[in-house]
């Protein structure tokens, strides 16, 4: 499970770093940002596509505590969703480019499907989140050890 916390890690930082950079770019009209963006962009999507898979492998191996399934479930769903719609957003990225669709009104649908990905993006990591800090789902239990004082006798 260890890899799949760290690959969560760029993925969230990366995508929502993407969009952001990307609204920069619709404010100041630099395009330094919008290369930015698309950068972040790839980049965390197909480090989305890594968690998706590394996380279905931390499934099968991670213990649940009971009643937590249904949030593991949940969240799995989610990053599944949350993939996809990055993978699209992705694409449609590459079409706009390709076709300069940023500049004509068609990119304001553009942005709505960012927004909704950032949401996405968000509430799951949020379930993941709360999975970890809240169920201790995959983190080891860490045995009570007698508390030494501190002295000279040592």
């Amino acid at each position: 499970m260890p890899l799949h916390s760290y690959i969560v890690q760029l993925v969230i930082f990366g995508l929502a770093i993407a969009v952001v950079t990307d609204f920069l770019q619709l404010i100041t009209g630099k395009e330094k940002f919008r290369s930015i963006a698309t950068w972040l962009l790839v980049i965390g999507t197909i480090a989305a596509i890594f968690a998706v898979i590394t996380g279905n492998q931390a499934r099968e191996v991670v213990e649940i505590p009971s009643g937590v399934e249904a949030l593991v479930d949940a969240n799995r769903q989610s990053g599944f969703i949350t993939m996809w719609i990055f993978i699209a957003l992705t694409a449609i990225r590459f079409v706009f480019l390709k076709f300069g669709l940023f500049q004509k009104p068609l990119k304001w649908g553009y942005y709505l499907l960012a927004i909704i990905a950032l949401v996405f993006l968000f509430r799951t990591g949020t379930m993941g989140a709360e999975m970890v800090n809240e169920h201790g789902v995959s983190v080891e239990k860490m045995e009570k050890q007698p508390i030494k004082k501190p002295g000279f006798d040592e």
